[in-house]
């Protein structure tokens, strides 16, 4: 009896090995083509791992996270704000990172405006309140929401939903696109995505110009469920950290990360590469906390508390202090 039990749990084992992955792949661009380009790379990792992969493309934060949560997916693409919240409510763990065509696996969020406009730098930009039109990211996004919150309205006292007149929440190719069309003033958008915006839309871009750069910010992570098998998880990151750099078809795996997101291949990380965005999410809270005037005294004390409980958790599940 005991050797049959023995027998069913190792073929159960093995079952979980094999089963199909899923692999989440988050934009912010237009997303018709991004499976396309994703498969031939996806179909690399199925030949390596023997199982079946297929791709899914999300715009929403939430929706990848709660299919993250209900195992639908195991692997994912995703910005470091998601990633963060995938380590804290979904079971999973970063285990790469994105590196671009150079080996660059840091961007840098921009401002954009069109070179009719009077606005050079950012000082003009936040000299202008409530006479222009802003296109920016969804709240909670890391590179057009979160970064540009912070380093440059923030820094300065500003509340960016309050300045303008008109905020679109839109992701970087649409917000490209309403700048183009004279739709806004200002679009938000990053030094990956811009890359590409620029190659797709030349005669577009030509007509725009960056009026402020954020500092450098860890480029998106790779993360996968922490509750695959040890021995899945290790094929799994191999596999993308030798991706373009090592094997018998280097060049044409090469050519499939260009097309796929123009990338070089991937580097090794891991939970603590998250410590920018936790810091970057508690001074948001804490500075949109202070112009709370919906909150008395005591709640905002208590508001304040929670929030560094919540920080200082945090700091721990990626591995400690720096």
């Amino acid at each position: 009896m005991l050797r049959r039990c023995l027998a069913i749990l190792l073929l159960s084992c093995s079952a979980a090995t094999y089963a199909d992955l899923t692999v989440g792949l988050l934009t912010s661009r237009a997303s018709e083509q991004t499976v396309e380009d994703w498969q031939p790379v996806l179909d690399d990792l199925a030949a390596a791992t023997g199982q079946k992969v297929k791709g899914v493309v999300l715009t929403d934060h939430a929706e990848l996270l709660r299919r993250l949560q209900s195992k639908e997916i195991q692997i994912a693409r995703v910005d470091n704000k998601l990633a963060l919240d995938a380590v804290e409510k979904a079971n999973c763990e970063v285990f790469a990172r994105l590196a671009i065509t150079g080996g660059v696996s840091e961007y840098r969020s921009v401002m954009l405006v069109r070179k009719d406009s009077p606005i050079k730098n950012a000082d003009q930009l936040l000299d202008m309140p409530k006479k222009l039109r802003y296109a920016g990211g969804k709240p909670g996004t890391t590179a057009e929401y979160l970064i540009p919150q912070y380093h440059l309205f923030m820094k300065r006292n500003v509340l960016s939903e309050q300045y303008f007149t008109q905020n679109m929440q839109v992701g970087t190719e649409d917000a490209f696109i309403a700048l183009a069309r004279k739709q806004v003033d200002v679009a938000v958008s990053n030094t990956v995505d811009l890359e590409q915006l620029k190659e797709k839309y030349p005669r577009d871009f030509s007509q725009m110009r960056v009026v402020w750069e954020s500092p450098n910010f860890a480029f998106d992570p790779l993360i996968m469920r922490n509750d695959l098998p040890a021995a899945q998880k290790n094929t799994i990151s191999q596999f993308f950290l030798d991706y373009g750099r090592k094997g018998a078809n280097v060049a044409q795996a090469k050519q499939r990360l260009y097309y796929a997101d123009q990338l070089s291949g991937f580097v090794r990380a891991d939970n603590r590469t998250l410590r920018q965005v936790t810091d970057l999410q508690l001074f948001h809270d804490l500075f949109r906390l202070t112009f709370n005037n919906q909150l008395a005294a005591d709640a905002k004390n208590a508001q304040q508390k929670a929030y560094y409980q919540r920080y200082n958790q945090l700091v721990g599940l990626l591995g400690g202090a720096k």
